[in-house]
């Protein structure tokens, strides 16, 4: 039996190109693949750059808010009785007219001002229930809180006082009233303190209040004074005339001037 010879397999020929591929292989496809790719890479570093700025202006804000000085609050509000409680006790000078310097919004500045007496008692509680009463219109005004404590420093109350005056300054207000005011206070009881160094203490504290009222506020050469006097107290000596100079370049011929004078050892 003959076995039939088997046929040769036939050429395999070449595929024909896809006409996908050969639309991916042309140059314009290939130009425009490359573009899309770039856009997408370039997206997230725009997105990245944008929000790296939106942080730098944050924290340039933020900075400002945290280090720009704080605008002053002074005076009283407007209202019946505060104004009343201002006329009542004008003119009165808390520190009895002893060697520092104190003003405020309610008593008035200090030139004309007259030591306290026993016939003024009733003034000053009289003036604190209107301060109170005004409080009521106006809670949390920290302007009626500074005047409520500059009343319990007439009244001697020195501990009523600094809790008042530093709740005034407790969330970071600036306060000129409040800082005269509380280094009035520390100074004067540096002076019923029996311990040297707790009495150095409040000295310094006291100081340091002085030194934060700004130059051009309502109290400031008041407060200037302060700090001169204290800082002779405390031995820096060189300190205390330097800002005396200052005072003395400031308010020559002022009520105060020969006092400072006298005191640190300028006059001529």
């Amino acid at each position: 039996m003959t076995v039939p010879a088997a046929s040769p397999a036939p050429a395999l020929e070449p595929p024909e190109p896809d006409a996908t591929a050969a639309r991916l292989a042309t140059p314009e496809l290939r130009e425009t693949t490359t573009t899309l790719i770039e856009r997408r890479i370039r997206w997230p570093v725009i997105a990245v750059v944008v929000f790296l700025a939106m942080l730098a202006a944050l924290l340039a804000l933020a900075s400002f808010i945290l280090y720009a000085p704080a605008p002053a609050i002074v005076g009283l509000p407007d209202d019946p009785d505060a104004q009343a409680a201002r006329a009542l006790v004008a003119g009165l000078t808390p520190v009895g007219g002893g060697a520092l310097r104190f003003q405020s919004a309610l008593v008035g500045a200090d030139p004309d001002a007259r030591p306290l007496t026993a016939a003024d008692a009733g003034r000053l509680e009289r003036a604190a229930g209107m301060i109170g009463r005004a409080g009521t219109r106006f809670p949390g005004d920290v302007r009626l809180a500074v005047a409520g404590a500059g009343l319990d420093l007439a009244r001697r109350r020195y501990a009523r006082a600094e809790t008042g005056y530093r709740n005034a300054l407790y969330f970071g207000a600036h306060v000129p009233d409040a800082r005269l005011g509380l280094g009035v206070v520390l100074a004067l009881e540096a002076e019923a303190e029996s311990d040297v160094n707790r009495a150095r203490a409040l000295e310094l504290q006291a100081i340091a209040q002085f030194a934060a009222v700004r130059e051009g506020e309502e109290p400031w050469l008041a407060a200037l004074y302060d700090r001169a006097l204290l800082l002779d107290q405390v031995g820096r000596s060189a300190e205390a005339r330097r800002w005396a100079r200052v005072y003395l370049a400031r308010d020559p011929g002022g009520p105060w001037a020969g006092k400072l004078e006298t005191a640190l050892g300028l006059a001529h």
